[in-house]
Formats: structure tokens, C-alpha cells, sequence
């Protein structure tokens, strides 16, 4: 067993992570249809996780071929895929005497309709060879070595109406 392989980063590394959000509210709040308005965007930035690269046999022969690395792979020696997410909700609130409020919504959900991969095809083969630091790609096909085999939620909007009383 290669020791020096075992030493790598975990499955949950992430080096970097960026979430900005904030809550606007009109600033018009004497003009009949300006004012109760609230904007609130999201944007969200992850690099990508890391994933071990898979050998697809049996290659110790412990009966299992789900965790066989290729021969000198190093743990966790591939790196997926990247995220990019813009959110934003827009909302009006109407006063509807003292004690009833009328409340809708607007909300966009990847309003950039980036295409966010979630996997990639792990499985490389025992005869892949260095160099081992990988990143999966969009150029190949989900069945080959490297390709992204599933995607986060397209842009998705959504309406929305609240009577509160």
C-alpha cells in the first residue's frame, strides 16, 4: 500500500467560497407606486470539490472494483466542477385596510441560466496514467473518462401571492 498516496485533501475541501446578498427596499416611499418594493439578490461563487479517480476492476483484489484507484493515483487527485448562481426575488406589499396586507412575489433562481455540472465520470480506467491533478470537462460525453454526468436545475421563476390577515 503506497502511504504517501492516503495523504491528500478531503472530499469536502473547498477553496473557495463567495456569497454576496443583500435587502433593498425602496427608497420612494411617498410615491404611491414606487414605494413597498424589496429587491433581494444572491450571487454565490464555489470552486470546485475534489473527487478520486477510479480504476473501474478490481485492481487489489479485495472483491471489490468500486474503490480501486488506478496504479500511483494519489486520493482525491481529481477536481470537479466550479459553481456560478445569481438568485433574485422582488416583492410589493399593498395595505389593504390596517389589518390585511396583499403580498406578491417574484423569484428567479439561476436568472444567468449558467450551466452548473453537479458529477463527473470518475471512472478513468486502471491504465490512466499521470498526470493525476484532473478536471472533469464539458468537452467529452458523460460515458467518457472526465465527462460531467449530471446538472444543477436550469433558470427556474416563480410567482407568488400572500393574503396576510
Amino acid at each position: 500500500m503506497n502511504l504517501h498516496a492516503e495523504r491528500a485533501v478531503s472530499d469536502f475541501d473547498q477553496r473557495n467560497k463567495i456569497v454576496f446578498a443583500a435587502t433593498l427596499e425602496s427608497p420612494w416611499n411617498g410615491s404611491r407606486w414606487l414605494s413597498g418594493f424589496e429587491l433581494a439578490p444572491i450571487f454565490s461563487y464555489n470552486s470546485g470539490h475534489p473527487f478520486n479517480l477510479l480504476a473501474g476492476s478490481d485492481i487489489n483484489g479485495d472483491g471489490h472494483f468500486t474503490n480501486d484507484r488506478p496504479p500511483s493515483a494519489p486520493r482525491n487527485s481529481g477536481l470537479g466542477p466550479n459553481y456560478v448562481d445569481f438568485d433574485m426575488r422582488l416583492a410589493r406589499a399593498f395595505r389593504i385596510r390596517n389589518e390585511y396586507s396583499l403580498n406578491f412575489t417574484a423569484e428567479g433562481f439561476n436568472i444567468a441560466n449558467r450551466t452548473n455540472y453537479a458529477s463527473v465520470n470518475n471512472i478513468v480506467g486502471a491504465t490512466f496514467a499521470p498526470s493525476f491533478n484532473v478536471h472533469g470537462t464539458a468537452a467529452l460525453s458523460p460515458s467518457q473518462p472526465l465527462g460531467f454526468t449530471a446538472a444543477d436545475a436550469k433558470r427556474e421563476i416563480q410567482l407568488g401571492a400572500r393574503l396576510t390577515f
